[in-house]
């Protein structure tokens, strides 16, 4: 009941984001903080599939102002996404999660990789799309949607890179936006 309460959960929250227009509810946060949660939550899911999640926050990480409870669904549907290609190897399934601040860029990434199959060529141009799936059944086909809106609504994207029988890479690229004060850069 619990797991399918979690399912029902996640297909509104997503439904309602990805259907409702609206603007980030921004505050200064951490990002190692906020990905790290979806980290902490995701470790029994990996668990159950048999996938290595290991997770590499930046150091140093200043304190950055966005969306927390955007950015938590954004990166928690790409790093389902993640667990679910590297799940379906028979075994040796893993997901890298890092950020990386990149001040001389006013930038901050949230980098997914996985060792799954990779996506085929002809599916790249759909991943954006809604309802598309390739889950065959278990999935809403919203994840990829919601998360791309959310990077958009901060000013930001997702760069995805994948290599047939190799993986994939989702980077979510978002403005290092300082508390205070627009995107710049700044000396640690």
């Amino acid at each position: 009941v619990e797991k399918n309460q979690n399912k029902i959960s996640a297909l509104v929250l997503d439904m309602l984001t990805f259907s409702k227009e609206r603007e980030p509810d921004l505050s200064p946060n951490n990002m190692n903080q906020v990905v790290g949660d979806v980290i902490e939550l995701m470790q029994s899911r990996a668990a159950e599939l048999g996938v290595q999640l290991d997770w590499r926050p930046a150091d140093p990480m200043p304190t950055l102002v966005f969306d927390p409870e955007g950015i938590h669904r954004a990166v928690l549907n790409v790093v389902t996404n993640a667990l679910d290609a590297a799940g379906e190897k028979e075994q040796g399934g893993q997901v890298t999660v890092c950020t990386r601040f990149a001040p001389e860029e006013s930038r901050v990434r949230v980098i997914v990789e996985d060792n799954g199959a990779g996506i085929p060529s002809e599916q790249i141009d759909k991943l954006f799309s809604p309802f598309a799936s390739t889950k065959k059944g278990h999935g809403t086909g919203l994840g990829l949607p919601v998360s791309q809106k959310i990077a958009n609504e901060h000013g930001g994207r997702i760069l995805v890179e994948t290599a047939l029988g190799q993986g994939s890479r989702f980077t979510l690229e978002l403005p290092a936006t300082l508390p205070g004060g627009g995107p710049q850069t700044i000396m640690l």
